[in-house]
């Protein structure tokens, strides 16, 4: 009797054992990506100077890039895109597609801002099967592929510099603004964002599964004389990244509403292309320097996210009595010390180093153009002084970057139990 109760308690403490290195190896990660190069012949993206001019030729390829985080009870799909924009409606309908096929419902689709992508139309290349609507499905696609590529993962945390790009907004003495659109002789502007996190995803054996990349900058270095279909700088930086590193580059843009690059709008002719490379190798190298010494990796992180639709007026409605445009807003939290927003739209650099500074998280990450397309949000201060993107481009209502970013992260600290109700 007491050496069959002996076997039984070894029994129990075995399971019980195997229960404990069950949670710590619960925490799985999985990548896929599609090419989503669109047909020659599409309109293009992001300058209207283009007038009707067409797509002629693909100078490098563009892609949605996925990556399914899973905490064993938690999953978050988070997509990468070399397009201008990824609007409501898009997302919707890759979320139908995933959600029947997984029944993952925390999607996050992050566009990089590529002023060299397609312009989304429901006729191109003709209404019976339109591109669109095969790129939503190679999206979907990448993260049922994903989630079926899940693995034991760990992941890192870091932080480095990357001095590329200016404020474009150069305000006059008399308190004007003077739109600064390129500055090939780096002229020093204000404020800026040269900050460049990066979260790295490694399998148990510490092989690359996904780098993370978060900056701020407008992808323009290519201009409108260009009618080659490209990623721009994010294409060429991320290539590299994945040539040194392995597995999947991603690019999480930031808030580069009024940042741009230094050779801004730079036509083939004048080397465009060339100072593509230049910038993404300059980002490259931010991002290997960065992994080279990250010493810091959580191996079993929760997952928290919390997704909430704000309602805002419109900029012509100063009484902000209607309010009808929808402005998602995702906070996701990974473990306790990583926080990222996710906002719908482009955000003045000011509201991303204030999530930043405000925060009380360890790392915090501010991720634009997310699941939606709600144009310029500038700063309060940057609506009396004018400019693009403060006077024109923009159709909410004025003060509606603070009022998200605050939001966030107040969730943010609430998901964390920091405010008590």
């Amino acid at each position: 009797m007491i050496r069959k109760s002996i076997n039984v308690v070894c029994f129990i403490a075995v399971l019980n054992l195997c229960a404990v290195d069950s949670a710590v190896a619960e925490f799985r990660a999985g990548t896929a990506k599609a090419d989503v190069t669109p047909p020659i012949g599409s309109r293009m993206y992001g300058y209207g100077a283009r007038g009707v001019n067409v797509s002629r030729g693909v100078h490098d390829p563009l892609f949605a890039k996925a990556v399914v985080l899973d905490d064993g009870e938690t999953k978050v799909a988070i997509v990468t895109l070399d397009l201008g924009s990824f609007p409501k409606e898009n997302t919707d309908n890759v979320r139908v597609i995933v959600e029947k096929e997984t029944g993952i419902e925390n999607i996050l689709c992050v566009a990089s801002h590529t002023h060299s992508a397609p312009r989304f139309s429901e006729d191109f290349p003709n209404e019976s099967m339109p591109w669109v609507r095969e790129m939503e499905r190679k999206v979907a696609d990448a993260i049922v592929r994903a989630d079926k590529n899940l693995r034991e993962a760990r992941i890192g945390v870091g932080w480095g510099v990357v001095r590329e790009g200016h404020n474009r907004r150069m305000i006059k003495p008399n308190g004007e603004v003077f739109m600064f659109w390129e500055n090939r002789g780096r002229i020093p502007t204000v404020p800026l964002d040269y900050s460049l996190g990066v979260i790295r995803v490694e399998d148990n054996k510490g092989e690359s599964i996904a780098t993370l990349v978060n900056f701020a900058c407008h992808p323009v270095v290519l201009g409108p004389e260009n009618l080659q279909i490209s990623a721009d700088y994010v294409g060429a930086f991320t290539r590299m990244v994945e040539e040194k590193l392995g597995g999947q580059c991603m690019f999480l843009q930031g808030a580069p509403g009024d940042i741009n690059p230094f050779w801004d709008k730079t036509p083939p002719d004048e080397g465009g292309f060339e100072q593509v490379e230049i910038m993404g190798s300059a980002v490259a190298k931010g991002v290997l320097d960065v992994t080279g010494r990250m010493g810091e990796y959580f191996a079993d992180p929760k997952l928290n996210i919390h997704s909430e639709v704000i309602l805002l007026a419109a900029r012509n409605d100063p009484a902000r009595e209607k309010r009808d445009i929808a402005a998602p807003i995702h906070t996701l939290l990974i473990g306790n010390d990583v926080a990222l927003g996710f906002f719908p739209g482009e955000f003045f650099v000011e509201h991303g180093l204030a999530l930043k500074t405000q925060s009380r998280f360890k790392h915090t990450f501010f991720v634009g153009y997310t699941n939606d397309a709600l144009g310029y949000f500038p700063t309060i201060k940057a609506t009396t002084e004018g400019g693009y993107g403060a006077a024109s481009a923009t159709r909410v209502e004025v003060g509606a970057g603070e009022r998200l970013v605050n939001r966030a992260l107040i969730n943010l600290y609430y998901q964390l139990d920091m405010i008590k109700p």
